[in-house]
């Protein structure tokens, strides 16, 4: 385990009980009890990570992807590199950051990802790239859907003086058939986390 993820973890869930207030929080008997998977989970906000953190067990350990740029900020680079962060390129293909998911989950490593790649602005799902379906295929390892909704008022809520309300709901773990191709495998993907959601968040996959 990286020597800060328990730190982390603990601070994630002190400080969403400060900015938010979680009124729905089911499956999680779903996440599993050792390693070895991907967590896949709609993106909605910068809140999606501490969020996230906060919903799921302190074990096994999550390794996250983080934006390559966050390296130049070097309190965010010592912290990520200490919580085991992979770094990735988001505007290409990075052939780095896949090769050190497909080791991380071969050595029995479970990840965190986000199959969209970003951020919805409407926060509705967008389509969602191939990537998550592809490695997990690649790793043969399950994933296991979350769906979260209300992280992207937080900040709005907090202006206003009150905390956000949030959801999450975690689904049973799915083996992505590795006969489908990376494109089917995504749409059956993002279909189990579409039925995880209120249906004003299904956005491509209502």
């Amino acid at each position: 385990m990286a020597p800060l993820y328990p730190f982390l973890h603990t601070a994630c869930r002190a400080f969403m009980a400060v900015v938010s207030r979680t009124t729905v929080l089911e499956g999680v008997e779903h996440f599993p009890k050792e390693p070895g998977f991907i967590l896949a989970v709609n993106h909605l906000s910068n809140f999606d990570p501490p969020f996230v953190m906060a919903c799921i067990p302190p074990r096994p350990q999550i390794t996250v992807f983080a934006a390559a740029k966050r390296r130049k900020i070097l309190p965010l680079h010592w912290l990520f590199s200490a919580a085991g962060v992979i770094y990735v390129r988001q505007a290409e293909a990075d052939r780095a950051a896949l090769k050190a998911a497909i080791e991380a989950l071969k050595s029995g490593k479970s990840l965190g990802m986000s199959p969209e790649g970003t951020r919805s602005k409407s926060g509705m799902m967008i389509k969602a790239r191939s990537g998550v379906a592809w490695l997990a295929q690649r790793a043969d390892v399950p994933v296991i859907p979350m769906g979260i909704w209300g992280i992207e008022k937080i900040a709005s809520a907090l202006r206003s003086g009150h905390r956000g309300e949030v959801g999450a709901r975690f689904g049973p773990a799915l083996r992505l058939d590795r006969s489908l191709s990376a494109e089917e495998a995504t749409d059956q993907l993002m279909r189990r986390i579409a039925a995880l959601l209120p249906e004003p968040y299904r956005g491509y996959y209502a």
